[in-house]
């Protein structure tokens, strides 16, 4: 058995379930799996996953703002917390011999921290990255607010990102390959100069996300997840479609429900939108779910939403969300609003799982075409091309890892 050291910046119980999935399964290709991360909220459980060991970084021990406002300027200018990280590594680790590291992150911290660990070690380094800055609208990806005054916030936000990326193509260059999560995001790292970058996608873990038949007695359009700004994740055409559908007596709020599972300042974006068009009596607000009753809630929906936006340089870039991949998996129709028009889009309509819509009688075509048959069934499903998407499993992806890991060991 070879040893792996997983360096993130969150893994389960937290929401991490690309790390998650790929430590549940790579261990059947021959690798002992131990983690490093840090201590961040739970939201589901680490049973199945099972690595050797996972140590955690207690970095901020009171989540308070003026804790963070105390330690984000040694982090920020000195890299305390991948220091802190590397100093928990050689207290934690001291005995084991590891083949090859690999440091997964939504933007910049841990890979200070898993380069420095790499030298020290004499081993291989792969970045997988998740997320890039470029991809986003604005600065949506940063978790605090420094300032309510927008332009001060903005302004700060950009001397930030503009280090964090400088930063983080120097670590890249460290790295002995590189995997990212969409062609997008392939071609920006490559035109960076970054070498050896390797298309993994997000998935779903097979052995969780099955198809049920589960009835019911509304129409559910069910979303899960955020909705940091209607610039990335617009569902405008969908409310213009509700409309629409009400107008012509098609729908009634007592069959017909959009049902999101959101996070307080999600809730507000959406409640907003949907009162702007009048048709807030449609839309049903439940707080954030655990990431194992997430299974459930796709199989009692009668279509599953994915937010995104038109891909350009005002807009998001190369977003495929997790959530996504797991729809595909439970076999439900998709109605992904707003189209990215690019590689999303071109998913969808490969693996015939649902409609990329870029206009509003798209949208209002699709959910007909799905309430109608709701209407005789009170169950909906779609017939997907099942071989494509069994590529986009976890277990398919820890097959990647492991070939990838294995070439740059030898």
């Amino acid at each position: 058995m070879k040893n792996l050291l997983i360096i993130c910046d969150a893994f389960p119980p937290a929401f991490a379930p690309r790390m998650g999935g790929l430590c549940k399964y790579i261990q059947e290709f021959g690798w002992n799996v131990y983690v490093l991360t840090e201590n961040q909220q739970s939201v589901g459980n680490i049973s199945d996953v099972n690595p050797k060991r996972v140590v955690l970084l207690d970095y901020y021990k009171k989540s308070s703002r003026f804790e963070w406002l105390c330690k984000f300027p040694l982090d920020f200018l000195f890299h305390k917390k991948d220091k802190c990280l590397i100093e928990l590594f050689r207290k934690s680790y001291p005995d084991i011999t590891f083949d090859a590291i690999l440091c997964s992150t939504y933007m910049l911290f841990p890979m200070y921290a898993a380069s420095k660990i790499a030298d020290e070690l004499k081993v291989p380094l792969v970045y997988d990255m998740r997320d890039l800055a470029e991809q986003f609208t604005g600065y949506e990806y940063a978790k605090h607010r420094l300032f309510k005054n927008n332009f001060l916030n903005n302004f700060v936000h950009k001397i930030r990102n503009k280090k964090n990326l400088k930063e983080r193509n120097a670590l890249l260059q460290k790295g002995n390959a590189i995997t990212t999560v969409s062609p997008w995001h392939v071609q920006l790292l490559e035109s960076i100069g970054v070498s050896n970058v390797n298309l993994i996608y997000n998935g779903y873990d097979p052995q969780v996300f099955k198809t049920q038949i589960i009835k019911s007695d509304k129409f559910v359009i069910q979303y899960t997840g955020r909705v940091l700004d209607l610039k990335l994740y617009d569902a405008t055409l969908l409310c213009e479609a509700i409309k629409k559908l009400r107008a012509e007596g098609k729908i009634n709020p007592d069959k017909f429900i959009v049902k999101m599972n959101l996070d307080s300042n999600s809730a507000i974006i959406i409640r907003k939108l949907f009162c702007n068009f009048g048709v807030q009596e449609f839309l049903k607000i439940c707080n954030f779910v655990p990431q194992n009753e997430i299974p459930s809630l796709l199989n009692e929906s009668s279509i599953v939403l994915v937010l995104t936006n038109k891909m350009d340089k005002n807009g998001p870039k190369g977003i495929m969300t997790t959530k996504f991949f797991e729809a595909l998996a439970v076999k439900k129709p998709i109605l992904c609003v707003r189209s990215d028009e690019a590689y999303l889009e071109n998913l969808i309509n490969k693996t015939k799982s649902g409609i990329a819509a870029r206009r509003v009688e798209e949208v209002e075509d699709f959910i007909i075409r799905y309430y109608r048959i709701w209407e005789k069934e009170h169950y909906v499903t779609v017939d997907s091309d099942d071989v494509l998407i069994k590529q986009f499993s976890r277990k398919y992806q820890a097959s990647q890892f492991n070939d990838l890991l294995n070439t740059i060991i030898k």
